[in-house]
């Protein structure tokens, strides 16, 4: 195989490196895909699934061809270098600047999303208050939102988010005032809890809510129990995330493992790119008197 085919089948298995990455990755945080399918294999089978492992091992089955030529291909090239220091060091610089290269794209992808971050809201805007006519009207602001009513007692649903940020989330139905009590479910409050004790003192259930609307934010999986307990949920229906950064919170969050993923990646690069042009001067120095510098390889006449 030419050298020319080498390269472009080493490009082809580091972009399906990043493929499988990204795809294992995109699936255990959004719970979806292979990794969905895998983890509720595991749940009916014995009621519980390993999460990392459901995301690591299949993972590396699907890297298993890329890896295998990678890792021939530098078998290859560290048998034909092993008398050539410098083209060791030239080897080395190169995977130095590619490291390096992929910190500096990350950190750009964590600075673009707090970049991002900083123009959705904040929490500290003032609250528009909505009543029940604009909900059903669909004449709902992305900005933050002031609603009073009671909660539903008989609408209460508790949600188990899975995936690599699981978490127990309960909707609790709210029928804003002036609402029929017999109209369908337009409305819900979003929590995080504990356990579900916590329901009968959280602000869930306070008169006043503030907080930022979803359309259409149940889950399906929590949707389809209350449409099985013969409960009518309108379309589209409304969610009501109540914490001050809702809307910056997934950014943040994009920010942070970018930012500092990136800026080890650029750390470990620089640090050896260091050690690569150490090797790559060690390997051509001499002294005046025509003796090898300390640490450089010895010389053959």
């Amino acid at each position: 195989m030419s050298d020319g085919r080498h390269k472009l089948w080493i490009a082809l298995s580091c972009l399906w490196l990043l493929v499988v990455f990204g795809y294992m990755l995109w699936g255990a945080f959004a719970y979806a895909g292979l990794y969905r399918w895998l983890a509720e294999l595991q749940i009916a089978q014995w009621d519980g699934y390993y999460k990392k492992w459901t995301a690591i091992l299949p993972g590396l089955l699907l890297a298993a061809p890329a890896l295998a030529y990678l890792g021939w291909r530098g078998r290859l090239r560290q048998a034909a270098e092993a008398s050539s220091p410098a083209a060791q060091a030239r080897t080395a610089g190169r995977a130095a600047r590619y490291t390096m290269l992929a910190g500096l794209v990350l950190v750009l992808i964590g600075g673009g999303a707090f970049a991002i971050s900083q123009t959705l809201p904040d929490g500290s805007e003032p609250a528009e208050p909505i009543d029940a006519t604009r909900l059903v009207g669909g004449q709902v602001p992305e900005t933050k939102v002031r609603l009073r009513g009671a909660d539903d007692v008989a609408a209460r649903v508790r949600y188990l988010q899975r995936g690599a940020d699981e978490r127990i989330i309960f909707y609790a139905g709210f029928r804003l005032d002036g609402e029929a009590k017999d109209a369908p479910l337009r409305l819900f409050v979003e929590r995080n809890t504990p356990g579900p004790e916590a329901l009968t003192t959280l602000q869930a259930f306070l008169p006043e809510q503030t907080g930022y609307l979803v359309e259409n934010g149940l889950p399906a999986d929590a949707l389809a129990e209350l449409r099985s307990r013969g409960m009518a949920v309108a379309s589209p229906h409304y969610v009501l995330q109540t914490g001050d950064l809702a809307r910056r919170e997934p950014y943040y969050i994009t920010a942070a493992l970018a930012g500092f993923t990136g800026f080890v990646s650029l750390i470990v690069g620089f640090a050896s790119l260091l050690g690569a042009r150490r090797r790559a001067w060690l390997a051509t120095a001499i002294r005046p008197d025509g003796t090898p510098v300390e640490g450089a390889p010895p010389r053959t006449p």
